[in-house]
């Protein structure tokens, strides 16, 4: 009986021991898109087990033993939307995955590989190139401006196929490049400069990096952010044609600030020469030139017969724009491509100041094997920018056009402002070719890893050609004709190998990132100058017509490298708590021995806190992300060859001959005109080294029903140390300056994004972007101020130097950079008013024809009872106190609409024309006119920079207006058309008395190429 009992027991024992085992099961099947085509990589788990996973290989199989065979399996994707299906009995499974296309779009392409935007640790912001491809442009970058938090573009030069300046976050260096990285379809090209080879029409997206964790796996070609664009490439399905067209015509905002009323202009200036002290001009007489000025009689009379209203003689009424693309796109199961040609035409508003190009952007990717696939891209470029800018629209109105014999009018001997005459007599055009190719071989040698190669070559080329005969032109007179060929051309190959590794461990994901890149930089200049021509017929088609003893000759080359390691290491726990990890060493030939080589590591952390049980009430939150960053970057940009020791060769007239000169060190040169000339190439710094900044970043995004607002929100700070500048060296030295790094330069800021959905329904949508952002800037250091030739504000001990260009007409340099203030601080005097009478112009501490009614009062800072230079303090910054857009974007029905307003505050710009327009002047002091507001009218003052031209530059400009129609067509040959009506730069509201308060970073108005407002009739059309 004992044996029996052991005997069952043993029995019961082992059924339950095997019971798991037995309720094991073994599950396999095959995953694919909707299309049938194999999805490697899909990320399979079992319910309530995710530690129990698997990932599909090549061909989409996976095989996986679950612990439950009554369970459910996850299937989940990048692209895909995610999938739960029963195990079926017999463990067998065929899974279809359907397209996700919101998480398509919610893929960020963040450098040497790609991510969900849910998880990303960095800052990173998308534009959405749906609301910016009707705005007509040469380039992208001229519309990206207030279309992300953070990103600062200014687009001062209205001049035909003109850029823009971009900054993100401010700048970092002072002598270094402040420009972000541009990437295109994964080439890292450089600055903005190359964003015009690019067709905006071209580009699928625009992903832009901010915090140092986002850009650091591009390391110091990173240190200012990285802009990547990806431009559009075929998918598997039938062919596509597709044209888009725009035109676009041009006009003024307002009429040009200009002398409309001869007999007023006559009148104040004999008034303005009066007060200085000379002879009136208008009496009816020549003057010392022999020019015959008309008596203020004559012009009253109507007895003079000319008055020339010269911009429209300058500028074209209506100039016209073209922008014509024709792409077409296919995909097989193997093969895709991608073609598109692009022609564009810029008219300027000046005659005969035009800009054109011509070029296409090819793509194609082809599967060699099932897990070996090639990706060709080439983008040409062609352009001709032909210069007529700056024609003097403002020549006196009282003289004509010809004069009676049918010649160009000349007003006097040395004239050299006759727009007709410069026009139609002097050549300055250039032409440009750009070439940007890569090709890549990507193998996927497991399902989750991948390894590509890329090779990609630019190659960029111009001609500049100019005339400037020896009449009519300032430069052609002095040399009895100048001409010049001007050839520049460049190469740069990038090289690059790196491997993608991404799987999922159960509750743990895992992604690395590895790799190598090298880089060769290198351009060549050639300059041919004639002078002195004796047959001007050919201008400089015929240089051998110039004086052999005057030619110039000058060429340059230069070559750089860089050589660098990536690392970049993601992890994910329940896909809740991520971390990411980027390392990059850089190698730079431009430094020397002792600090060729740099490191940049970053980390970033980041919480999905929706994601935690106790945010499980909270039904109208979708995500609530924590993010924060902290980075190291540097910068290398400054131009090769300043660790080394560096000759020059110039000519110099002496004694009524040429000479040819060797350095380096300087020599007294043109003999009769003053001045030196450095012929050093430059004085060694083996020490040299990488401008280091450091970055942290915290930022939050939040979703709320349903994903119909968005709020995303970060705060950083950026500390950038050992500052690349040129210090000046005492002319003992036999140098004149000296590479070193020296100072530091902190910004900080926070930038806010606000996306909502206010209406959404089946024919009626509304959307809403609000976009904010803040940086200051502040100089915290230029270093030792004895080494550092430093100036000492004698108030209060700060320390400066003057920074930018000096103004003529103020006799200095307006813009500062001093220690504990922002970027380009205005440096000058503080006024208080117009002096109504002589003696409160003694009284203020001036002296002279400074104290006499009418003049500025200038504030005597000191309180010394002198004004003097030693009263000038800061009077003003011209940097932002913050940006703002807002946006807004309806849809009903078929009809479409779109707002967009973008605007700067708080900034000072320094009006240089404030008085010379001639609607201010009119407004001047006079004794019966005693105001404060404008001086009485003076020939030959000194004009001193004070706050007077100071003006507030803020604006909020209606920058694009759209509204739209899209047809529903029923013919198989069309498959959909659409057509608009775009207004840019409608209208702007400020308080700048000038033309635009958009001046760029010194904050500095000189007049210049006038922004336009523009209309724009667009078509769309696929088939």
């Amino acid at each position: 009986m004992k044996y029996v009992l052991s005997k069952y027991a043993l029995l019961l024992g082992f059924f339950v021991f095997s019971l798991p085992v037995l309720a094991q099961m073994s599950v396999s099947g095959t995953v694919v898109s909707e299309d049938g085509m194999p999805l490697p990589g899909v990320n399979i788990f079992e319910k309530n087990t995710p530690d129990n996973g698997a990932v599909t290989d090549f061909d989409g199989n996976f095989t996986l033993e679950v612990e439950n065979p009554d369970g459910e399996l996850v299937f989940s994707s990048i692209g895909f939307i995610t999938k739960t299906i029963s195990i079926p009995r017999d463990g067998q499974m065929t899974v279809t995955l359907m397209n996700n296309m919101q998480e398509l779009s919610e893929v960020v392409v963040v450098g040497y590989g790609e991510v969900r935007r849910k998880d990303l640790t960095g800052s990173v912001s998308t534009i959405d190139v749906g609301e910016i491809e009707d705005i007509p442009a040469n380039s992208i970058e001229r519309v990206l401006q207030g279309r992300v938090a953070g990103l600062q573009v200014a687009t001062p030069s209205q001049d035909p196929g003109a850029g823009a300046t971009i900054r993100i976050r401010g700048g970092s260096s002072l002598r270094g490049s402040n420009a972000p990285l541009i990437v295109v379809d994964g080439f890292p090209l450089g600055d903005a400069g190359n964003l015009k080879q690019i067709n905006p029409s071209d580009i699928q997206s625009v992903d832009v990096l901010k915090d140092a964790s986002a850009s650091a796996i591009y390391g110091s070609r990173g240190a200012n952010g990285v802009i990547i664009i990806t431009t559009k490439m075929a998918k598997e399905g039938k062919t596509q044609v597709r044209i888009q067209q725009q035109s676009t015509v041009s006009a003024f905002t307002s009429k040009v600030d200009l002398w409309r009323d001869p007999l007023l202009m006559a009148q104040l200036n004999n008034e303005s020469r009066r007060n200085g002290g000379f002879e009136p001009l208008y009496i009816g007489a020549e003057n010392s030139t022999g020019v015959y000025y008309p008596s203020i009689w004559e012009l009253q009379s109507g007895e003079w017969p000319h008055f020339t209203e010269w911009d429209d003689i300058v500028f074209r009424d209506n100039p016209m724009s073209n922008n014509t693309t024709i792409s077409v796109n296919s995909g097989t199961e193997k093969t895709s491509f991608n073609l598109s040609a692009n022609y564009y035409t810029d008219m300027g508003v000046y005659i005969d100041d035009d800009y054109s190009k011509y070029g296409y952007n090819l793509r194609v990717k082809h599967d060699l094997l099932d897990n070996l696939s090639i990706r060709v891209s080439n983008i040409l470029s062609k352009g001709m920018r032909e210069y007529n800018g700056g024609l003097a629209y403002w020549r006196n109105p009282i003289f004509p056009v010809y004069n009676s014999q049918g010649e160009y009018n000349l007003i006097g001997t040395n004239d050299y402002s006759h727009p007709l005459a410069i026009s139609e007599n002097r050549l300055d055009e250039t032409e440009m070719l750009d070439l940007i190719t890569s090709a890549a071989l990507e193998w996927r040698i497991i399902a989750p890893l991948k390894l590509t190669s890329r090779l990609n070559y630019k190659h960029g080329k111009s001609i500049n050609d100019q005339y400037f005969p020896d009449v009519y032109t300032e430069t052609g007179d002095f040399n009895d004709g100048a001409g010049w060929i001007r050839n520049w051309e460049d190469h740069n190959y990038v090289s690059e190998t790196f491997a993608n590794y991404n799987d999922w461990f159960g509750k743990h994901n895992l992604g690395i990132t590895a790799g190598f890149t090298y880089e060769n930089y290198s351009s060549r200049s050639s300059n041919l100058g004639a002078f002195d021509f004796v047959n001007e017929t050919l201008g400089n088609e015929n240089m051998e017509a110039g004086n052999p003893e005057l030619n110039q000759v000058q060429n340059g080359r230069v070559e750089t490298e860089l050589v660098s390691g990536i690392f970049r290491i993601n992890y994910g726990y329940d896909d809740r708590y991520l971390a990411t990890f980027t390392a990059r060493a850089d190698g730079s030939s431009k430094f020397g021995e002792n600090n060729k080589w740099a490191y940049f590591p970053s980390g970033a952390l980041s919480w999905k806190v929706h994601e935690e049980e106790f945010m499980a009430d909270f039904d109208e939150l979708d995500q609530f992300k924590l993010r924060a960053s902290y980075g190291i970057s540097g910068n290398q940009g400054i131009s090769p060859y300043q660790t080394l020791s560096r000759y020059g060769v110039s000519n110099y007239y002496n004694n009524g001959s040429w000479v040819t000169a060797v350095g380096p060190g300087y020599i007294v040169g043109r003999a009769g005109q003053g001045g030196i000339e450095a012929l050093w190439g430059g004085i060694p710094n083996p020490d040299l080294k990488w401008e280091t900044t450091s970055q942290w970043n915290l930022g939050a995004d939040l979703s709320f029903f349903e994903e119909r607002l968005n709020l995303t929100f970060d705060y950083y700070q950026k500390h950038t140390s050992d500052l690349l500048r040129e210090r000046i060296l005492p002319l003992s030295s036999g140098y004149d300056r000296l590479w070193v790094n020296d100072g530091e330069i902190k910004n900080r800021g926070f930038e806010l994004s606000l996306d909502a959905g206010l209406i959404q329904s089946d024919n009626l949508t509304l959307n809403t972007t609000l976009i904010f952002s803040r940086n200051q800037n502040e100089v915290v250091s230029l270093g030792n101020t004895a080494e550092s030739g430093l100036t000492i504000d004698p108030n209060t001990g700060m320390q400066f130097e003057y920074w930018g260009n000096s103004i003529e007409q103020f006799r200095q340099y307006p813009n500062l950079l001093a220690v504990g203030q922002p970027i380009n601080i205005f440096y000058g005097y503080k006024t208080d008013g117009i002096i109504q009478n002589l003696q409160e112009g003694i009284e203020a501490g001036l002296d002279g024809s400074l104290a006499q009614p009418g003049e500025f009062k200038y504030v005597d800072i000191n309180g010394d009872g002198i004004i003097n230079t030693e009263d000038r303090t800061i009077i003003g910054d011209p940097n932002p106190d913050f940006h703002a857009s807002l946006g807004f974007d309806l849809n009903y029905a078929n009809f479409d609409f779109n707002l967009f307003l973008n605007g700067a505050f708080g900034q000072d710009v320094l009006n240089t024309q404030a008085f010379n327009q001639p609607s201010n002047q009119p407004l001047r002091w006079t004794p019966d006119n005693p105001t404060n507001a404008y001086p009485r009218l003076r020939d030959g003052r000194l004009t001193n920079l004070s706050d007077w031209w100071l003006e507030d530059g803020s604006f909020v400009r209606v920058q694009n207006v759209t509204v739209g129609y899209t047809f529903n067509l029923s013919t198989q040959n069309t498959s959909s058309a659409r057509v608009y009506i775009n207004g840019n730069n409608l209208y702007t509201f400020t308080d700048f008395s000038g033309y635009d308060p958009e001046v760029g970073g010194d904050g500095i108005y000189w007049g210049g190429y006038p922004r336009l407002r523009q209309l724009t009739l667009g078509l769309d059309l696929t088939f």
